[in-house]
């Protein structure tokens, strides 16, 4: 009798904890997701336009408290594609806050807003790297928080063996080696030719008739020129100073819409 007591006191613990540990977790979503969807209303009545969001952080609510790693992949794009479509003749306003992700939805997002026939505008309030910056560029305005950044839209190529490294590294690895090179460092250094040449048209693409050729050589030089890392922080000055439409007044909702977050770390703390 005691042994079948203990048995049931552990089974009701047992499903007690998964219940917490599943439960708990999509609860939480559903609240945080509730005051996001306030806050865009709240914005778009404040603004006059269609507000899209694409949000990319390390979020601690899933199963188990397991982090969630996003990153801009193909229902990001079938999700703004409808966005963009749903929009009709109202501007856009989409906030963008993205380490990147695959280039293909990253350019299918830039077009369609780049088509839109009203105003477009991406507001960046932290970052917005690799295809984050793709899709800023097909706007007709970038608004930065001062200390936001931007960055390069290099390809990266590579296999799965190997690992993915820019387009201009493989070119300077089988320049120096020569000869010497394998033929899998010539075959990566034919498809860099290849996807160099083609970001390029799509910067000038995403850039016709919004700077001239000047300043278009300066932006290709500094996102596509390989003189620096992927990974390099472009800021609002720089970006302004190439020419780009970047204004750095961030609206304050914007900051409270991304404070709705729960980030898996939270190291700092200060009083609000």
């Amino acid at each position: 009798m005691d042994n079948m007591n203990t048995l049931d006191l552990l089974t009701f613990f047992f499903i007690a904890f998964v219940l917490y540990a599943v439960l708990l977790p999509q609860f939480q979503l559903w609240n945080l997701r509730r005051s996001r969807i306030g806050l865009i209303r709240e914005m778009e009545k404040a603004w006059g336009s269609k507000v899209l969001t694409m949000v990319h952080k390390k979020e601690a609510i899933s199963l188990l408290g397991l982090p969630i790693y996003q990153f801009i992949d193909v229902e990001d794009a079938e999700e703004l594609l409808r966005g963009i479509r749903s929009a009709g003749h109202e501007p856009i306003d989409v906030i963008v806050h993205s380490p990147g992700g695959q280039l293909l939805p990253s350019i299918q997002i830039a077009r369609a807003l780049r088509n839109h026939p009203e105003k477009t505008r991406a507001i960046i309030p932290h970052y917005a790297m690799s295809g984050g910056t793709i899709i800023a560029l097909a706007c007709d305005e970038i608004v930065m928080d001062p200390d936001a950044v931007i960055g390069p839209i290099d390809p990266q190529v590579g296999d799965v063996i190997r690992g993915s490294y820019p387009a201009h590294s493989w070119i300077y690895a089988t320049e120096m080696k020569g000869k010497n090179a394998d033929d899998v460092s010539f075959v990566m250094r034919h498809i860099s030719e290849k996807a160099l040449r083609m970001m390029r048209d799509h910067l000038r693409e995403l850039l016709e008739d919004r700077v001239d050729e000047d300043s278009f050589e300066k932006i290709a030089r500094m996102f596509l020129g390989g003189e620096s890392i992927h990974s390099l922080p472009i800021s609002s000055t720089q970006a302004k100073e190439m020419g780009l439409a970047v204004t750095t007044e961030v609206p304050p909702q914007v900051h409270r819409y991304m404070s709705t977050f729960r980030t898996v770390k939270s190291s700092v703390e200060y009083l609000r």
